[in-house]
């Protein structure tokens, strides 16, 4: 009987065997994949900053605000290993360039070049990182709003309460 069972085992064991060298000779061997060139946004991470709400001054007196929102293009993994984030000095910046400037045409605030306000903004935080942080810097948001308008003056039942002009195309 102990002569059976070993038998038994010694033909699983070649079986098994010859099966598993078999495979392993007549396999076929597996194609490299082919390594394509990163992309642009390969390891690009969006972020999207908090509102801000910057008071426009012209002869000493409030004329408006303007309410804006970022969006901005990170390296993915420069971008976890910060220990304090792009956003307050993007905000920060934003701040400073619009609540300083004296182009802003308050009767046309459409007019108002937001290419050079993002470039302006991407580049110093660059420079205060000492390194290519933020890729591109785009406006999510960009109104502004008269005094006039700001607390809903003369708003009652179904009238518009704010009349809002829209400063350029949302970012997507």
């Amino acid at each position: 009987m102990i002569k059976l069972i070993g038998v038994g085992v010694w033909a699983a064991l070649v079986a098994l065997g010859s099966s598993y060298l078999m495979s392993a000779l007549f396999a076929p061997t597996p194609v490299a994949a082919e390594k394509k060139a990163p992309t642009y946004f390969d390891g690009l991470d969006y972020r999207s900053t908090d509102s801000v709400t910057i008071p426009m001054i012209s002869d000493e007196t409030i004329k408006g605000y303007i309410l804006a929102r970022f969006v901005y293009t990170i390296d993915g993994t420069i971008g976890n290993k910060l220990k304090v984030p792009p956003d307050p000095f993007i905000l920060d910046e934003v701040f400073r360039r619009l609540y300083s400037t004296d182009n802003f045409d308050f009767d046309h605030p459409e007019k108002f070049d937001l290419k050079a306000l993002t470039d302006g903004i991407r580049d110093a935080v660059n420079k205060r990182y000492g390194m290519k942080l933020v890729h591109e810097l785009m406006v999510e948001q960009f109104d502004y709003i008269a005094k006039k308008d700001a607390r809903g003056a003369g708003a009652g039942a179904g009238e518009n309460p704010a009349s809002v002009v829209k400063i350029g195309a949302p970012a997507h």
